[in-house]
């Protein structure tokens, strides 16, 4: 379906030739920097980019912070592993990125069904042999009994950026040296496509009607401490049970959410929607570190239970461990029915939850807290005039419940069945004002696409190849 439209734009852009210049070297020297970071000759990793860029982040932090230099290949070569891994150590080595002679190599041979992680002499006093085996056997090696050889890669590089991040704490790296030589490493049976019977095994937890999330809370770590794998215990909510059925959990990932959690209980608050249904524990308010990742829960058969199938939808957690939101995502299914919880909270290009402390007093008396200006259709009368957002106020419910930003501009309402499409600025704000308390808000979204892009600076009349979709957007009203 295609469409005509109008409206006029004004864009001043400033083009320095020299900017243009630095900012093509930058992406050639990160290019460079990333050169035989992941060789994957038996191609189990480059068809998950999204694992393989989470991978590079963190290998980037590696580098960075650390002076590590953090390498992968996989291989389906009859060639020993150990003889495989001696050459080409050797050989990266000559390109190596650390200046101290700190670096890892993680080899997998698919064929062999083997794994083996190669450490330099500088590092071996961090990353002992007892270690580097225990992170195989415990941390990685499940995921490749699953098939998740990229998600077992990426748990690697995690475990080995928390021990260098240990280990600079205490002070542990020794003086700078060479790297010539392997040093230390371990290497295993992968289990590439083993499934262990014992992985997802684990005494029944029950849930009380009398139970408070913390309560639910309080059981789950103790779930977490006994390393209980079962998927269907009954603190999970139906999602969160059939979420860990297809999800591998390792000991140390149950470890690490202990440890993270540890320092945070005492400053968890349970933040209840208005119709008892769902809960939130928050840290608030979030520091800049925001290592309080938030819980949910969701109240099925009278008890509340954890939805943790939710938070794994919509929140993602950096290198650091501090937690974001998936912008694209924190609104679908049941993400949208969380959203109360941070109310005055906007979320930043990452979805990074920053207090918005510069609300006017006059904001108080809106209760979806947006403006609009108006655009037209053609053949549009003045009263017809649509709202194109012209602010939505940052951590108002516009913008935290329903992912309103300015520019955005709102064709209809209502769900499907109950539908009006090409409403008036009166219509929508009538509507919005509507929907009671508690129950689901329902926009629809007008963009433009040119050439399969969003745009928003083109002219209908000079360009008849606007295409137009729509986009339903839903929130939970304040």
């Amino acid at each position: 379906m295609r469409r005509f439209y109008l409206y006029t734009v004004l864009i001043a852009v400033l083009l320095f030739a020299t900017g243009c210049e630095k900012k093509e070297q930058t992406l050639q020297e990160k290019a460079a920097t990333q050169k035989n970071v992941i060789i994957d000759d038996a191609y189990v990793l480059l068809d998950n980019p999204k694992l393989m860029k989470m991978y590079r982040e963190y290998n980037e932090g590696l580098l960075k912070d650390y002076d590590i230099d953090f390498r992968v290949i996989t291989t389906a070569g009859e060639e020993d592993i150990d003889t495989f891994a001696n050459k080409q150590f050797a050989k990266l080595q000559q390109e190596s990125r650390s200046k101290s002679g700190k670096a890892l190599l993680l080899v997998i041979n698919t064929l062999q069904d083997k794994v083996r992680l190669e450490v330099s002499q500088a590092l071996e006093p961090v990353f002992t042999d007892a270690f580097v085996s225990y992170i195989e056997r415990k941390g990685f090696v499940p995921y490749f009994r699953d098939y998740k050889i990229a998600d077992g890669v990426y748990m690697a590089t995690e475990l080995v950026h928390d021990r260098a991040t240990e280990a600079a704490a205490g002070k542990e790296f020794v003086p700078p040296m060479a790297s010539k030589s392997i040093g230390g490493g371990a290497k295993t049976k992968a289990h590439i496509g083993i499934a262990d019977p014992d992985a997802k095994k684990g005494a029944q937890v029950a849930a009380n009607a009398a139970d408070t999330p913390m309560e639910v809370f309080e059981r789950y770590l103790n779930v977490l401490k006994a390393h209980n794998k079962n998927p269907n215990l009954d603190i999970y909510t139906d999602a969160t049970k059939a979420f860990f059925r297809k999800w591998t959990v390792t000991d140390i990932n149950q470890d690490h959410e202990i440890h993270n959690v540890a320092p945070c209980k005492a400053h968890y608050e349970t933040l209840y929607d208005t119709k008892d249904e769902h809960a939130v524990l928050a840290a608030r308010p979030y520091d800049k570190y925001r290592k309080c990742a938030p819980y949910f829960f969701k109240k099925e058969e009278g008890k509340w239970k954890l939805d943790i199938a939710t938070m794994a939808q919509t929140l993602r957690f950096n290198a650091q461990m501090a937690f974001h939101f998936d912008k694209q995502k924190r609104l679908q299914k049941e993400g949208k029915y969380y959203a109360y919880a941070f109310d005055g909270y906007w979320l930043n290009k990452d979805g990074y939850p920053y207090k918005y402390d510069k609300a006017a007093k006059e904001w108080s008396k809106y209760r979806w807290k947006y403006t609009c200006n108006g655009y037209y259709h053609p053949g549009d009368k003045k009263e017809d005039m649509h709202c194109w957002i012209r602010y939505a106020l940052p951590g108002g419910p516009a913008n935290v419940r329903l992912g309103l930003e300015g520019g955005e501009k709102i064709y209809g309402f209502g769900e499907e069945g109950n539908r009006k499409m090409k409403v008036t600025i009166r219509e929508l704000i009538n509507y919005l004002n509507s929907v009671p308390s508690g129950e689901v808000a329902t926009v629809v979204l007008e963009h433009y696409y040119l050439n399969g892009k969003e745009t928003h600076n083109f002219d209908a009349i000079l360009n008849p190849n606007i295409e137009v979709r729509y986009e339903t957007r839903q929130g939970i009203a304040p």
